[in-house]
């Protein structure tokens, strides 16, 4: 009866908006009305050479691989990119060096052929820095809207021992723009440079907390030429459910304003719907290569929730367990599986979609309220 209801909702929801835009989110493989910007975060200290190499040899190969999917154009793509190093003391060259948006594919290689991988100075660097300017980018708008971080350090701030800073010196706290960069509709990746990101202590699990805001999703890196295939699989993998966004998004924001369901369970109705409707979406699996505790999860969580970093770092307690699997250690154990494929409809696919529709239309106020077109209410316990 739940996915019945569900369906029935969400076909008048349809039917209204197709009135004004045509759209077809019963088939997220179908092309997209809708270009695509996509921006680089690189890191460009010293360990990042072979990375931005890679990065510039799998651009061509993005564009094409997106064009032969059948979802977009390769004239509809546009490619980002910001550089970036560290603050002074720490590094005086640069803190970031942006390029503007181009659709030119030779623009963007030569863009990143003339980045050098150099400096740095403690182990933090401007991560934060580069997210405020990414998210101050002339984003198209209507386009579908992806960030990929590429590092292998974490930002200054989040409490580890090798950090020059107290706080982000730039004063922008990641998590407030992580929440910013969720209401834009933009998704972050983080591509985690291993084995050297998974050293510090907190870097994992505040980068997970990170990209789940956004509904995006951290994938640990072990080989640098691997690094095309996950952005290939990232862009699709956003396109097929932004469409599936498009068809159910007024039906979840009924849920949750107008019902103020929790959203677990907004969540599990749409899965439940989609299964029954055999819906398939292609996923990007990567073979987690992390130790996790119930410590690192209880962390995950307390990053996520908190409204900013200096809440968190009170809360959170680093894992004492080494994070990466014993068996991705070692130079010679670094072929970890990965799969680009299409998957029937899961929980984490529905949760993506429902936190996704929410985070475009609300905003949480001081007193922790939940705002939307309509008014406010006190989320759900659960919500929060």
């Amino acid at each position: 009866m739940v996915s019945f209801n569900f369906m029935l909702r969400s076909q008048r929801a349809s039917t209204s908006s197709t009135q004004e835009s045509p759209q077809d989110g019963a088939d997220p493989k179908s092309p997209i009305d809708k270009p695509l910007d996509v921006v680089f975060l690189q890191d460009t200290t010293g360990s990042q050479g072979p990375y931005i190499r890679s990065a510039r040899k799998a651009i061509h190969n993005i564009c094409d691989k997106i064009s032969a999917s059948g979802h977009l154009s390769t004239d509809l793509i546009r490619f980002g990119l910001i550089a970036f190093r560290d603050h002074p003391p720490q590094d005086h060259t640069y803190v970031t060096k942006e390029f503007g948006f181009t659709s030119d594919i030779n623009v963007m290689q030569k863009n990143l052929a003339g980045l050098i991988a150099t400096g740095g100075g403690d182990g933090p660097e401007a991560q934060t820095a580069a997210l405020a300017a990414a998210l101050n980018m002339e984003w198209a708008e209507n386009a579908l809207k992806m960030v990929i971080l590429i590092t292998d350090s974490p930002p200054h701030g989040i409490g580890e021992a090798r950090d020059g800073f107290s706080e982000s010196p730039d004063q922008n706290d990641p998590l407030e723009l992580a929440r910013q960069m969720a209401e834009k509709g933009i998704t972050l990746f983080v591509i985690a440079c291993e084995p050297r990101l998974s050293q510090y202590k907190n870097a994992v699990d505040f980068y997970t907390a990170l990209t789940q805001i956004t509904s995006g999703k951290m994938f640990p890196l072990l080989m640098a030429d691997k690094l095309g295939d996950y952005i290939v699989g990232t862009a699709i993998e956003t396109m097929e459910t932004e469409k599936l966004i498009g068809e159910f998004e007024q039906v979840i924001l009924d849920d949750v304003y107008t019902k103020a369901m929790p959203m677990e369970d907004v969540a599990q109705n749409l899965q439940a719907f989609m299964e029954q409707r055999g819906v398939k979406i292609k996923t990007m699996e990567v073979e987690n290569v992390y130790n996790e505790t119930e410590t690192t999860r209880q962390n995950v969580a307390y990053w996520e929730g908190a409204k900013k970093v200096k809440h968190a770092r009170r809360m959170v307690s680093p894992s004492k367990i080494q994070r990466m699997k014993a068996q991705f250690v070692g130079e010679d154990s670094r072929n970890h599986s990965h799969s680009f494929e299409a998957q029937g409809s899961t929980l984490s696919h529905a949760s993506r979609i429902v936190h996704s529709s929410v985070s475009r239309n609300s905003k949480v106020t001081p007193t922790g309220m939940v705002s939307n077109k309509t008014g406010t209410f006190t989320p759900h316990a659960s919500y929060k």
